[in-house]
């Protein structure tokens, strides 16, 4: 189906240190979890699907629950009703 998507970081050596993955439907891409085993590479992560989202059409990037580390990359709280209404803009 080609809902599920990851994003990953390598290192010189071959090893996955960091990423992240979650759900796309659309215009809208749900990330479930991210994980890091060297410094910084979920942050990289994020970097990247942020840079890849508006050249694939998604529109908002849903990250489920604020927390200090996400606030701190920029990530912003929303009310309900206003992302209700950028998911029906969406088209969703």
């Amino acid at each position: 189906l080609g809902w599920a998507h990851s994003f990953e970081v390598w290192n010189p050596e071959g090893a996955r240190v960091g990423g992240l993955y979650g759900l796309r439907v659309g215009p809208l891409f749900g990330a479930e979890s991210m994980f890091h085993r060297a410094t910084d590479a979920s942050k990289i992560a994020l970097l990247a699907l942020c840079r890849f989202a508006p050249r694939d059409g998604i529109a908002l990037i849903d990250v489920q629950l604020p927390t200090p580390h996400l606030d701190s990359l920029g990530a912003e709280a929303i009310p309900r009703a206003e992302y209700l209404r950028r998911i029906a803009a969406a088209g969703l």
